[in-house]
């Protein structure tokens, strides 16, 4: 009886071990997970995964990202070290919100560069612009503040020609080709987000990020994913 016990316990063990084993390989790796590669940064074969909510005219999100911008290096350094993929997920949440066409227009625009694999040219040219433009004279950089409200017609269309986009550019942007990709993208990432921007790291979840801060914050925020 004794014999028949152990057996049974050894049974129980390995089913056990062999259903989260079986559990561990049917995970999708963070790469099968992104929406799209060309708005990532890191290998698609990472074993982490982070995702990043975003508007282009959320001035709290342009805080993180130009942070980031600012330390690229340190930035990709840390995700390849810690063997985690990077990724944005850009929405047009204020004009979902709010009505502001200039959230819908800069989405619109940063699909089309994503098209062409020059998302990241963009993002970039579009946060230096809107700091050089409007957030360092305190236009658009808060809540409180005064809001944006002449950017010019072609501004989304200049920051892609400096990222290197031509005509098939402009004419994605003029025709709104993108606009069902960015509408569906929208509707997934507000089942999901809860304030803007959001961050989502394995257990770990937050929203927001202040003016002030710097490279320690960005750092907190890849480490608290890494801890849960």
């Amino acid at each position: 009886m004794k014999q028949l016990r152990t057996i049974g316990i050894i049974a129980v063990i390995v089913l056990l071990f062999g259903v989260v084993i079986a559990s561990l390989s049917s995970r999708p790796s963070a790469g099968e997970q992104v929406w799209n590669e060309a708005t990532t940064v890191g290998s698609m074969d990472a074993k982490n995964h982070y995702v990043m909510y975003t508007d282009i005219m959320c001035p709290y999100c342009d805080f993180f990202s130009r942070v980031v911008m600012d330390n690229w290096d340190k930035f990709t350094a840390y995700l390849e070290e810690n063997d985690i993929l990077f990724e944005i997920r850009l929405t047009d949440y204020l004009y979902e919100g709010t009505g502001s066409q200039y959230s819908r227009d800069s989405a619109e625009a940063a699909y089309c560069a994503m098209r062409e694999n020059k998302f990241w040219d963009f993002y970039h040219g579009a946060q230096t612009a809107l700091l050089e433009d409007y957030h360092s004279k305190g236009i658009g950089d808060s809540k409180t503040s005064p809001s944006i409200k002449d950017l010019p017609d072609d501004y989304w269309l200049e920051i892609g020609h400096e990222a290197g986009l031509g005509t098939d550019f402009d004419n994605c942007v003029a025709n709104h080709e993108m606009a069902s990709e960015l509408d569906n993208n929208t509707r997934r990432a507000n089942q999901v987000a809860q304030g803007y921007p959001y961050f989502k790291f394995n257990k770990f979840t937050t929203a927001g990020f202040d003016s002030s801060w710097g490279w320690d914050y960005v750092k907190m925020y890849l480490d608290a994913g890494l801890s849960k």
